[in-house]
């Protein structure tokens, strides 16, 4: 197959919120970029776009080319991308908009304590919350439920896990910050258009318009100024600088079966990586170990980590309702304890029957970390992560779980994190002061930036990762704007 070339100015690889915001703060400085996606392109807002699980388990739209293994799902360039780990399995979106678009929404802001605790000590903590933090939040336009929400039928299992939280002594629950437009669930609540995210359905993708992903605002706001050149089913394969320094990108151009059509080759004098955690630093360990980029930082593939998640199903005696209110929207962050710090949060279940289930969901702040190295045989990552990394802080979340889940008056509690561990909020690997300088810069490596959560040493501190990576995004774009753009390209 013929390769074709092309040269730019600057690329960006991924769609999620490290590369949408770069993306965006690069295209309004005057700079032409342009933006490479593996997944496809969704249309936010239909109903009926997205696989949904329940349905059709074996819908082959849910799997990036055979990850998951579902029937001819190879053939499939599908919205979720799974690695199989020593320790923990991970999950990964492919998709424009990459995590935005499955995720529920959450927004929440760390404590600056816990803040402080985990992440590198060049990010200060009150320019985040003064400038960043604010920033983030009004671009992807945050926002609580509203009273008038909460008390209405569908949340009835909202109130009631925050009756259990009262019950178990726990920190008052109270809605938490979320990428939701109310009004359209008002709309849904009221009988004036089908109830999709009024129900919860947004366990792969949201079925229908109300939710804030980045499809609806950063990516279309950098495309509007008209320098964003945004290309799905565009897989980079590999990443090398040349003799004169530029830096070459070699893609794999897909089609809608995720059948090779194309194989590209860009030449660009900055590059961005913001493929998300696993594949940047996929990319980055590939170009050391091939001996592409042999002097990237030994500490690569380390200090990686889950966001400390936890996910149990309790079956309770009382009734839970069909439909429950969506998305995860009420929370106790039991931040203050003196054995650690615990948020817990009610997930709602799309399920159109009774079941007397409550999902519930935890973070707490991993006790270590684990490491990613790079197969070449397979071209896939190791994921290795150890007992010993959450061990000590699992015990301290679970206590907390099952004081919850007795109050709730549970018959029936699974553990799906001990049973079959697993995370959506995989953070680190290319992490600053190890890796990349305290703006995303790689060390030693003039135009090549990281801009996601391989940033970060495994946690955002009892809080998703969304907010905090396009918070870092915002701030590491706006000192490469100001110092880089124009000297280093």
């Amino acid at each position: 197959m013929a390769l074709r070339e092309e040269r730019h100015r600057a690329v960006v690889i991924g769609s999620g919120f490290g590369g949408a915001v770069t993306a965006l703060r690069l295209t309004q400085a005057g700079v032409n970029v342009v933006m490479l996606e593996r997944g496809r392109r969704w249309v936010p807002g239909q109903a009926g776009v997205f696989p949904n699980p329940l349905k059709n388990p074996l819908d082959r739209r849910l799997s990036w080319r055979g990850t998951v293994p579902l029937p001819g799902s190879k053939n499939s360039p599908g919205l979720l991308e799974f690695f199989d780990g020593k320790g923990m399995d991970v999950v990964a979106p492919a998709c424009v908009g990459g995590g935005s678009v499955p995720y529920h929404g959450m927004s929440l802001r760390p404590r600056g304590d816990h803040f402080t605790r985990v992440m590198p000590g060049a990010l200060d903590y009150e320019a985040f919350a003064q400038t960043w933090y604010p920033r983030a939040e009004a671009m992807l336009r945050v926002g609580r439920m509203p009273d008038d929400v909460l008390a209405s039928d569908r949340y009835r299992s909202s109130r009631q896990f925050a009756e259990y939280v009262r019950k178990a002594g726990l920190p008052e629950a109270a809605p938490v910050p979320m990428t939701v437009d109310w009004d359209v669930v008002r709309r849904e609540l009221r009988g004036e258009q089908r109830p999709l995210i009024s129900r919860g359905d947004v366990l792969i993708g949201t079925n229908g318009a109300g939710k804030h992903s980045l499809d609806t605002n950063y990516l279309p706001a950098a495309e509007a100024t008209g320098r964003l050149d945004l290309r799905p089913l565009h897989d980079v394969t590999s990443v090398r600088r040349d003799d004169a320094g530029r830096w070459i990108v070699d893609v794999d151009v897909l089609d809608g079966a995720a059948r090779l059509v194309e194989r590209l080759r860009i030449t660009t004098d900055a590059l961005f990586l913001g493929a998300g955690t696993m594949n940047t630093t996929k990319l980055l360990l590939k170009a050391r170990d091939t001996g592409a980029l042999p002097d990237l930082p030994d500490d690569l593939g380390r200090y990686w980590g889950t966001n400390g998640d936890l996910l149990v199903t309790a079956v309770l005696r009382d009734r839970t309702g069909t439909w429950q209110g969506g998305p995860a929207n009420v929370a106790t962050l039991d931040w203050d304890n003196p054995d650690g710090p615990v948020t817990l949060l009610f997930a709602a279940l799309p399920f159109p029957a009774e079941t007397h289930a409550m999902q519930l969901v935890g973070m707490v702040i991993p006790d270590g970390h684990g490491s990613m190295t790079y197969d070449s045989a397979r071209d896939r990552l190791r994921i290795v992560w150890p007992k010993e990394a959450d061990a000590g802080a699992m015990t301290i979340a679970r206590a907390r779980m099952w004081r919850l889940t007795r109050a709730a008056g549970a018959v029936t509690v699974f553990d799906a994190t001990r049973s079959a561990p697993s995370t959506f909020h995989q953070l680190g690997g290319a992490v600053i002061g190890k890796v990349c300088d305290p703006h995303g810069r790689v060390l030693g490596q003039r135009g090549l930036y990281v801009t996601d959560g391989a940033l970060i040493p495994g946690s955002t501190a009892c809080a998703n990762p969304s907010l905090t990576i396009a918070a870092l995004a915002e701030r590491n774009a706006a000192t490469v704007v100001a110092d880089d753009v124009g000297s280093v390209f």
